[in-house]
């Protein structure tokens, strides 16, 4: 099992059980379950307890948990879900084999898979057997991930080896300088900005590819301070770069540079 995915979870349980006494006694007030345990260890112990006649129980305190992290009061509930989870977590990481994703990678696939389970299942009176559906969900994610990532093959790698791979094999008929890269580059973005490709998605390419910043740097300078929620944005904004980097080459491809001598080989 990766030490990662362990290491992750064991700093989020140090952070959970020392958050303030307050962020607790926001919940407790919040859910009447949760009143019912003295602090955050508590309320980690009654989870951690799978003996078939506590389920009922553990579910009740998976809701509660779920509440709270969707009413987006404190980075605890997320931590204290993850924490709770880990079992489970690191089962489906365990499985988990790819040649398109780095292994160092995998494990904030996983994470960044259950809380997007975690705040989009239906949380009505009649849903039960939570656990259940929690790992369903994840699994969808992380697999359907994987297979888009597939598909996408090198697509996905870092703004460095982008550029330096050419555009879908394009070759201009002589090395074009890197200004002269750079320039069809930019040219190219305000051509997609006038097709409609978003201004926000077009700045990750223009930070990543045309300014040369690595994508996580890019992020770091962005996202909040919690690491779960910044990988959950380093993910998206991949995902997102390839889309746009796809829909340059389709651009590039329907009308290229008028110079002979340029090339956005950038992509």
């Amino acid at each position: 099992m990766s030490g990662s995915l362990r290491t992750t979870i064991e700093r989020l349980r140090r952070e959970a059980l020392a958050a303030p006494p307050s962020a607790f006694e926001a919940g407790r007030a919040h859910q009447a379950v949760l009143a019912e345990y003295p602090d955050v260890a508590g309320v980690l112990a009654a989870l951690a307890d799978d003996r078939e006649e506590t389920y009922p129980r553990r579910d009740a305190l998976t809701r509660a948990l779920l509440l709270q992290h969707r009413a987006g009061r404190q980075a605890l509930w997320a931590s204290m879900l993850l924490v709770a989870y880990y079992p489970m977590l690191s089962r489906l990481r365990y499985r988990l084999v790819s040649d398109t994703v780095p292994r160092d990678e995998l494990d904030q696939v996983v994470l960044a898979a259950f809380l997007a389970a975690a705040g989009e299942m239906p949380l009505g009176d009649e849903v039960d057997r939570l656990a259940m559906r929690l790992r369903q969900r994840t699994e969808r994610q992380v697999f359907a991930y994987l297979r888009k990532e597939r598909e996408l093959g090198p697509a996905v790698e870092d703004a460095e080896e982008l550029a330096e791979d050419g555009a879908d094999g394009l070759q201009a008929p002589r090395p074009p300088g890197p200004e002269e890269e750079l320039l069809d580059l930019a040219l190219l973005l305000e051509r997609a900005e006038q097709e409609g490709v978003p201004k926000a998605s077009l700045e990750v390419v223009a930070a990543t590819v045309l300014r040369r910043q690595r994508l996580r740097d890019y992020v770091e300078r962005m996202a909040p301070k919690d690491e779960v929620e910044r990988e959950r944005l380093y993910q998206r904004l991949k995902r997102q770069r390839t889309r746009v980097l796809r829909r340059l080459r389709g651009l590039l491809a329907e009308s290229p540079p008028p110079s002979p001598g340029r090339r956005a080989s950038a992509l």
